[in-house]
């Protein structure tokens, strides 16, 4: 019978080939292992890629079945939306999730299309017993259009935009909004915001006070965009007795040199009063280079732990506004009201009330900062000290919703004008999800730290695989 020695080198080999093999099996099996679990931790600071306490809380309560569907080819769906969507569909067995193929299933897409339009692929739809939304697949991302009409995405809405369907299907609720109209003030449409207002689960119909006489039962908030004409005597009493029934009121103004006395009237009535003149902001890190450090052009500071601004401080966006107006508390309070300043000017500011007087800096006649140039008022009860009761926005600087010279939208101005409108109509759900930004920054560093890591790179790591090398070599000719 034949034996074969094997000599010490040929052991050496055998037992490093099969470690080896043991240890690349092992990874495989760790790396298959590790795949098959459903477990993900988002480590980036503002939780990108988790939903928010409140659509969890929306979903935790929910009392009856969804049904979302997202249209898409099998194998081309859109990664990050399909994750949202699976991350619905993971948090609640009340919601089911659908992948359809639009062109396998015709029927099933053309009943939730309006007559006469198509549901594009990419879109969603959110389904629960008698109501349904679609949400169009561009409206899942928040895209701006350049100079040149290029669109740029700049960050995701789909959160913001299937928990509101979701808090719209389940409850059947849609504020309905009134725009005041008959004093030369903005429409929707000339602010571009129609189709927002209508996005966020509103609907919109417009306000003749004149013809009507009085405030329709069925409206959640009358908008006032800033009017060029004063309110009649009636239609000012209507709209005061529509709040103290509990309505809810958002009213942007602009410096227009009239008559007011009726609007003003009407806001005195709820311990308000919007002071005529401009803010002047002298604090450079508020202006805007690219506008001149214009005085009148800034970005003012947001209110502290409030629904209507939360939502931009979280997203680190800076509303702007220009030629604003103050708006101050009454000193006499006719009403149990709470007064809450939203937008301030910086102490370095100043209302400059003589419009004639030229001067850069503040003189005898001018009001010191800061200045509040938006605030809320919300009646409170007075036995438990719950807000209870008329709810009013005003904001001192209406044009501050329109398209800026050379900027275009202020995506932080939309955002409060829509976080208004819901606090206004009490949609605490919609609130307080922001859109989530897509965009990467570079790394950057400067020149030291780039020939510290090149060094690295480039000369102690490869030395010391050499020297690691050498080593080995070393031991193994003198075993």
């Amino acid at each position: 019978m034949m034996q074969f020695k094997l000599n010490f080198k040929t052991r050496h080999a055998g037992m490093a080939a099969l470690t080896t093999i043991v240890v690349l099996a092992g990874l495989i099996l760790f790396n298959l292992l590790f795949q098959s679990i459903p477990a993900q931790w988002d480590m980036t600071r503002k939780k990108l890629f988790s939903l928010t306490d409140q659509t969890i809380s929306l979903m935790e309560n929910l009392d009856q079945d969804v049904m979302i569907y997202f249209l898409a080819k099998p194998g081309q769906e859109p990664v990050d939306i399909l994750e949202v969507l699976e991350q619905y569909a993971g948090s609640s067995s009340r919601i089911n999730l659908d992948i359809v193929d639009p062109d396998r299933n015709p029927t099933l897409v053309s009943q939730y299309a309006d007559d006469g339009e198509s549901i594009t692929n990419g879109s969603v739809i959110v389904v629960s017993g008698d109501y349904s939304r679609v949400i169009d697949r561009l409206d899942l991302y928040s895209i701006s259009y350049s100079q040149q009409g290029q669109p740029q995405v700049l960050g995701m809405t789909a959160e913001q935009r299937i928990t509101s369907a979701l808090a719209y299907v389940t409850s059947g609720r849609e504020p309905l909004i009134y725009i005041l109209e008959g004093h030369n003030e903005f429409t929707l449409d000339e602010l571009n915001l129609q189709d927002v207002v209508i996005k966020a689960n509103f609907s919109v119909r417009t306000l003749n006070l004149l013809k009507m006489g009085t405030v329709p039962e069925d409206a959640d908030v009358v908008v006032i965009l800033s009017p060029e004409r004063d309110l009649t005597e009636n239609e000012s009493a209507s709209l005061g007795n529509y709040l103290e029934n509990g309505g809810a009121l958002f009213i942007s103004r602009d410096l227009t040199g009239g008559d007011m006395r009726h609007m003003d009237a009407l806001l005195e009535r709820f311990n308000l009063m919007v002071v005529p003149g401009v803010v002047m902001e002298k604090d450079t890190n508020r202006l805007l280079p690219g506008m001149g450090n214009n005085p009148l052009f800034f970005s003012p500071r947001l209110a502290e732990e409030n629904p209507v601004t939360d939502s931009l401080k979280e997203n680190s966006l800076d509303a702007f506004v220009f030629t604003a107006m103050a708006v101050q508390e009454t000193a006499t309070k006719k009403r149990n009201l709470k007064f809450t300043p939203l937008l301030n000017s910086s102490e370095s500011s100043w209302l400059r009330r003589d419009l004639s007087n030229s001067s850069e800096f503040r003189t005898a006649g001018d009001l010191p900062g800061p200045i509040a140039v938006a605030t809320s008022l919300a009646e409170t009860n007075r036995e438990t000290g719950k807000e209870d009761g008329a709810r009013i926005i005003v904001l001192a600087s209406g044009q501050s919703l329109s398209a800026l010279p050379g900027l275009g939208q202020i995506k932080a101005n939309i955002e409060f004008f829509i976080n208004s409108l819901n606090w206004l109509s009490d949609l605490e759900e919609s609130i307080n999800i922001p859109s989530k930004s897509l965009f990467r920054l570079p790394v950057q560093i400067n020149a030291l730290q780039a020939w510290i890591y090149a060094a690295i790179c480039v000369l102690l790591i490869p030395l010391l695989i050499i020297i690691t090398a050498t080593v080995i070599l070393y031991r193994r000719k003198h075993l």
